[in-house]
């Protein structure tokens, strides 16, 4: 199936699992030796190994204003150009490193579209601010370093963002709209969100209240025109700001993601409501969305189970087990058979050949009557096939519950 422009994006950028507010990564984090110890928005490097640009916004929100570099730390590869970018915020800003850096983009400038760009050749930490508002903590940092983009799993899988089933931390505790489920909509490039949708005892929803979303995805939130003024504002230093509470049916607000987390926000006027909602950015480890499996990685040397995995598992038992089926069922049929006489009631023995027509006369049919039935034998057998559906219901267990599993040949 072809992969979407978004879904390529967020693929190439294979960016690590974040922590709730979404720049956490799971790459060993630098020692900045309290560098961001006064900088608002920093909350972990955001690992951007592997992309030929990465670009900083200047002016971002952070810092009581708009006084922060976003991200304030970023891991790049050697060879990556950085991109500062002026939103044309919080005054004059500039890119100046501390100390005999490499870095300076000159006298600030407020012009928003401005940019500044250096292109990282050597590994190492290099720490920037910028010069008029540095005491309010507009500092950042770049770190060099080779590598793949983003962290792994045990397994070398690739993490593309939070987990299958993210945790919000109560966050939708009090919203009556959500139901324990984050709508994917991975595959879409641009995704709606309704504001003023039916929930919390009104038009005071979100609709869907969870979504997870690719990298590079645009999404936008349309008003309904119902439920009075709202607005869409992040929780704590996140990137949403709709503004004011507006009612206009038809009002939109869009905001495109970029990097991988869990953003959650609200409508200022009626969160104590429950008016609240969140956007997961990224989804979980490569071949599981939805964190439904995947490949094996194995190539060879084995063989999958995809499908129900029931009828898979009853199937590779009674394989193994069918030549020992057939096995005990003809042993049962041998002994069945009552033992041959002749006329005087001896036991015939099979020492040579007898006639035929003789034979004819002194073997009639004879049915296995009550005298003939053999107990022990009925128990085994009825015992081996108790064993053999107790196996069966462990092997369920193991496939249904523990994971995937594979049978290595």
């Amino acid at each position: 199936m072809a992969l979407s422009r978004r879904q390529f994006v967020g693929a190439a950028a294979g960016t690590a699992a974040l922590a709730a507010t979404g720049t956490a990564t799971a790459q060993e984090e630098p020692d900045y030796g309290g560098w961001f110890d006064d900088v608002s928005n920093y909350d972990g490097t955001a690992d951007k190994r592997g992309q030929d640009t990465v670009t900083i916004t200047v002016g971002a929100q952070g810092n009581n204003g708009a006084f922060a570099f976003d991200p304030p730390a970023v891991m790049v590869s050697p060879g990556t150009e950085v991109v500062w970018e002026w939103n044309g915020e919080g005054g004059g800003h500039n890119v100046v490193s501390d100390g005999d850096g490499p870095l300076d983009s000159g006298g600030a400038v407020s012009e928003a579209g401005t940019t500044y760009s250096h292109t990282f050749e050597s590994e190492g930490m290099f720490k920037y601010v910028c010069v008029p508002h540095e005491s309010l903590g507009m500092k950042g940092a770049v770190v060099v370093r080779p590598g793949g983009s983003g962290g792994s799993d045990s397994g070398g899988q690739q993490q593309q963002g939070p987990p299958e089933n993210p945790d919000y931390g109560g966050w939708f505790d009090d919203v009556s709209n959500y139901d324990g489920t984050t709508v994917d909509r991975t595959d879409a490039d641009s995704v709606e969100i309704s504001v003023g949708a039916q929930g919390n005892n009104g038009a005071f929803a979100f609709d869907p209240p969870a979504v997870r979303v690719t990298p590079g995805t645009e999404v936008t939130w349309t008003w309904t025109g119902e439920g009075g003024g709202h607005n869409v504002v992040s929780d704590g230093d996140g990137p949403l700001d709709s503004g004011d509470p507006v009612s206009e049916s038809g009002t939109t607000y869009s905001h495109t993601f970029e990097e991988t987390g869990v953003y959650k926000y609200v409508c200022t006027p009626h969160a104590s409501l429950g008016m609240k909602g969140a956007v997961v950015v990224g989804g979980p480890l490569d071949g599981g969305s939805g964190g439904s499996g995947g490949g094996s990685g194995q190539e060879g040397g084995g063989i999958e189970l995809s499908g129900p995995q029931w009828l898979l598992s009853g199937s590779v038992l009674l394989a193994f087990f069918s030549p020992l089926l057939f096995a005990v069922a003809m042993r049962r049929r041998q002994n069945g058979r009552p033992p041959q006489t002749g006329e005087g009631g001896e036991l015939r023995r099979a020492s040579g050949p007898e006639p035929v027509e003789e034979a004819a006369e002194t073997e009639p049919a004879v049915e296995l009557g009550h005298d003939e039935y053999d107990p022990k034998g009925t128990a085994a057998l009825v015992a081996f096939y108790f064993v053999l559906i107790a196996l069966l219901w462990v092997f369920m267990y193991f496939v249904e519950f523990l994971g995937r599993v594979s049978i290595i040949g």
